[in-house]
């Protein structure tokens, strides 16, 4: 796999000049984007040197804003880590315009948007959306972080425990605590390799040192209008939005500031080459190997490491990939570049091990030097080169239109990196093929340049890092170790990859059919049905095809739904030489199993999909489960379920909420069974789970009837049976009513955690609707109270929980300071006491609300994946006028406060509550029996469900 910055978009590059408007006497800078882009877009510098790009809209639904800050983690002092990070938190806080702590959230919430932060290395990026009607007042709101925050001293001491909490709530993460060990071995010179995130430890807050003239200090040295980027969407034109952000922006100060540079190195050369290796919190096996190379900045337009990272990753035949596979070594690999910086860069070459391939490391690191030599002699063509160009040159031309949030926040942080005008266009340029370029780089990938990681929950006994306690050895390579590596031929079986047969040839819009507003049955047959809808209006040549094959064989058992996970997992795997070219090429697969049976969704340039659907169907008839493939997997997925015992607290007692009250099979069931399945028995199910499937299809996009006709004729012809069998509706188990029903679980993590579940009384619109809208109103005050107020955790939100039809509200915390029965407690007291305060809900912020949710649950598709989601799930749910969004805000529009209260009121009597201790804990929380599993069970067994209205 490669995973790189570039994110492919399309090829051939326009001019879009959107100034020299006779009507206005500003002057905007050219911008280059996509041909199919409806959008303007117009870059300015404001007086105090504050860079602005202006993105309109007229169609938008969504306005949206982002103000990239660059300064990040590696600008913190030396004994103050997590500085950068702490001051994103207190700049929503309040500032001197808008004081209350929770202005800023409580006007976004509540007008349809949401916003989030982020602290990297280099950046500090802020964003949000909001109706497209409520811009002015929300960028107000937000101008004044960057104007005059408060940094009020109240929320200067609370918030440090907001940051506690989120550094404790990740300290069992394997990413974060692997990434934290790295940098112990690093040059520790280099401030990029510092704790980034901070804890009360490192922000620590007293008369002697107050925090609050620091985080002043920083701000005043970093937070200056030169280093910031701004890009602001609306739907108003450029001019308006010029003059908008003018009037917000422009009191942002200019202080000179210098942005944050460190001469040290990155890496420790004198240490390469090294091997650590960390013991890992979950069951995994992975092998990094990370090679230190020039900067790679400056070669944008050529895109070495790109290149280089393609054809490591490569998943084809031939690959590094399939010959690690073959030996049983490996599941899964990926390259990138790793590190970017100034000054230097890193390759980075990743490895999912088997247990083989873990003790067989140094084997599998031989393989890869194997391959890298192989692209030294090979790799390195003009017409590979040629055909990244090309991919990247079509997904460009196609670009699908992002989310205005993502949009915005991804362009202010682009134009860090890039001009302005190249915002859009820069990571798609392939323009200077410089094999002299490739090769120097290349150079670079050799052992003695080499920083190995080995990460697995073997136990280390070597050292430990300071703030996640991770174990972790440091072993310089020996003579021996080095001469393992050492490659004297290359395995007949690794190729350089050929051209690739997937890419589109006919990128031709469909021009002449007739428009649907909706997908049409034109197809059926007993057990079968096939939906169209001709979909142009995207302007990309590409179409989606999903179907299931639906029986009752897939979820009857724990063993059977084990085997149905186990088939289509190996089903993908049969595949992946294949589907990884079609990837590369714009054209997904995913096959995945679900209650009911599997579903195939294949997705992109409609030119090749039924080239594509052939080989899947292929698969599907004649599935090729080799033994050894088949035991790796079976491993994989044991480790899953066990790796799932050690997830984040509230992600376990969420997920817990759905075992219970939906038709699924929980972790140690699901352990139970798959010991006792083989690789005989998964045929047999095999046979059975094709044998008489009810089949659903659904094609859209840019193909006509007769092309639909003729793939739903393939997937008729091939895979319907006679006899299908009917699949029972899947539906949520209603909650009993009465006292709360409670369900502890027992996790091996410090933190408390909880998730409290609301049920609706039926699956009716209606119901649907008044939860909806509740949501809305309870959101932002809940998270104000039990996070901004009482501290109680970094993981706080309250959101709308709906299992297939049935609507809910859960209330779910994360705590490293309190137990699960104060947490508990004050959810109560805040249900308690709005209770009383919704009535007190004004008619004007009803409307206002009302407006909110409408614009969430009628918010345009803005791309066909979203719009083909919407319609299949309107299928699944048999809603086949394909109306549900529309009766949905229909009924928030009549929707009273009388009819609110009500809902409220009778909504604590169907609850459940699932929740942990917390090792922390468990002194004052002694621990009670378990019943809401055998109560469960029963119910569903007597068919005990939400009824639909």
């Amino acid at each position: 796999m490669l995973l790189a910055s570039i994110n492919r978009v399309q090829a051939t590059f326009i001019v879009v000049l959107i100034g020299c408007v006779l009507c206005s006497s500003n002057i905007y800078a050219a911008v280059k984007k996509s041909p199919i882009d409806p959008k303007q877009y117009s870059a300015i510098t404001l007086d105090n040197q504050l860079r602005v790009l202006l993105v309109s809209d007229p169609e938008t639904d969504k306005a949206a804003a982002s103000m990239n800050v660059a300064v990040g983690s590696s600008a913190n002092p030396k004994d103050r880590a997590g500085l950068a990070h702490f001051l994103e938190h207190m700049l929503f806080l309040g500032t001197e315009k808008y004081p209350e702590a929770d202005e800023y959230q409580n006007y976004i919430r509540s007008h349809g948007g949401g916003h989030n932060a982020y602290t990297s290395q280099e950046n500090t990026n802020y964003f949000f959306d909001v109706t497209s009607d409520s811009l002015e007042p929300a960028l107000d709101r937000f101008a004044q972080f960057f104007i005059a925050p408060l940094f009020n001293e109240k929320y200067v001491d609370r918030e440090r425990h907001a940051v506690h909490s989120e550094y404790k709530a990740k300290i069992k993460d394997d990413y974060r605590r692997s990434y934290a060990a790295i940098k112990q071995v690093m040059n520790q010179e280099n401030s990029y390799n510092h704790f980034a995130v901070g804890n009360l430890e490192t922000l620590h807050n007293d008369e002697k040192r107050p925090i609050r003239n620091e985080l002043i200090d920083f701000y005043n040295q970093y937070y200056s209008a030169n280093v910031m980027t701004l890009v602001v969407l609306g739907k108003e034109p450029i001019e308006q939005l010029d003059a908008l952000v003018r009037s917000k922006f422009s009191s942002v100060k200019n202080r000179n500031a210098a942005e944050f540079s460190t001469d040290a190195p990155l890496f420790d050369k004198s240490k390469l080459p090294l091997q650590v290796n960390i013991q890992t919190v979950k069951d995994i096996h992975s092998l990094t190997l990370t090679f230190p190379t020039p900067e790679n900045r400056s070669h944008w337009k050529a895109k070495p490491i790109y290149y280089i990272s393609s054809l490591l990753g490569y998943e084809g035949k031939g690959s590094l990939l399939s010959y690690l596979k073959e030996k049983g070594w490996a599941t899964g690999l990926s390259a990138s570049q790793g590190h970017d910086l100034p000054t230097e860069s890193s390759i980075m070459i990743n490895i999912q091990l088997t247990e083989q391939g873990e003790n067989d490391y140094l084997d599998v690191t031989q393989a890869v030097f194997q391959y890298i030599e192989l692209l030294k002699k090979q790799g390195v063509q003009a017409s590979l080169y040629q055909e990244e160009k090309q991919l990247s040159e079509i997904a460009f031309r196609f670009q699908e239109e992002a989310e205005p949030i993502h949009l915005v926040s991804s362009l202010a942080s682009q134009m860090q990196r890039f001009p302005t005008e190249l915002a859009i266009s820069a990571n798609y340029l392939f323009d200077n093929y410089d094999s002299e370029l490739i090769h120097r780089f290349l150079a670079h990938l050799t052992p003695d340049n080499m920083l190995l990681s080995l990460k697995s929950n073997r136990e280390q006994k070597g050292k430990v890092e300071h703030y996640y306690h991770v174990p972790y050895t440091e072993t310089p390579f020996s003579t021996e170790m080095l001469a393992r590596l050492k490659v004297n031929t290359i395995d007949p079986t690794m190729t350089v990859r050929a051209n690739n047969p997937f890419i589109a040839e006919n990128l031709e819009l469909l021009t002449s059919q007739p428009a649907a507003d909706v997908p049409h049955k034109i197809d059926a047959a007993d057990g079968f049905s096939l939906w169209h809808k001709t979909e142009t209006r995207f302007n990309i040549p590409q179409a989606d095809l999903y179907f299931t094959l639906q029986t009752p064989v897939a979820n009857a058992s724990p063993e059977n739904w084990v085997m149905n996970k186990l088939y289509t997992e190996l089903l993908q795997e049969q595949l992946n030489e294949t589907l990884y070219d079609a990837s590369l090429a714009g054209l997904s697969t995913q096959i995945y199993p679900h209650m009911k049976g599997f579903t195939v969704r294949l997705s992109g340039y409609n030119d090749k999909l039924d080239l594509l659907l052939n080989k899947v169907i292929a698969a599907i008839q004649a599935p090729d489960f080799q033994p050894a493939r088949f035991e790796i997997f079976k491993k994989t997925y044991a480790d899953r379920l066990a790796n799932a015992l050690k997830d984040k607290p509230y992600n376990q007692t969420t997920n817990r909420l759905y075992e219970l009250l939906l038709p699924q099979w929980d972790n140690a069931s699901q352990t139970r069974a798959l010991q006792q399945v083989d690789l005989e028995a998964l045929k047999t199910f095999a046979a059975q789970l094709t044998a008489a499937p009810r089949l659903k299809v659904l094609t859209h996009g840019n193909i006509d009837n007769t092309t639909a006709l003729a793939m739903g004729a393939t997937i008729k012809a091939q895979l319907l049976k006679e006899n299908t069998q009917a699949v029972t509706p899947i539906q949520a188990t209603q909650i009993p009513k009465g006292p709360r029903i409670k369900e502890t679980l027992e996790i091996n993590h410090n933190d408390s955690a909880i998730s409290m579940l609301l049920q609706g009384e039926s699956n009716s619109v209606k119901t649907r609707a008044e939860i909806a809208l509740l949501t809305e109103v309870l959101a932002s005050p809940f998270y104000n109270d039990i996070r901004t107020e009482k501290q109680l955790g970094y993981i706080v939100f309250a959101t709308p929980l709906q299992m297939n039809k049935t609507p809910g509200i859960a209330f779910i915390v994360q705590s490293p300071i309190a137990n699960a029965t104060t947490l508990e407690k004050n959810i109560d007291q805040f249900l308690a006491r709005w209770n009383e305060e919704l009535l007190n809900v004004s008619a004007e912020e009803l409307s206002q609300f009302k407006r909110s949710v409408i614009s969430r649950i009628t918010r345009k598709d803005n791309k066909l994946s979203a719009q083909t989601k919407r319609y299949w799930r309107e299928l699944d749910w048999q809603e086949t006028d394909f109306d549900t969004r529309e009766r949905l805000a229909a009924a928030v529009e009549k929707i009273t406060l009388d009819d609110l209260a009500r809902c409220f009121t009778a909504l604590p009597s169907r609850s459940l509550v699932v929740s942990n201790t917390g090792k922390k804990f468990t002194q004052t929380s002694p621990s009670k029996p378990n019943t809401a599993s055998t109560l469960f069970n029963r119910l569903k067994a007597e068919g005990v469900n939400v009824p639909e209205a």
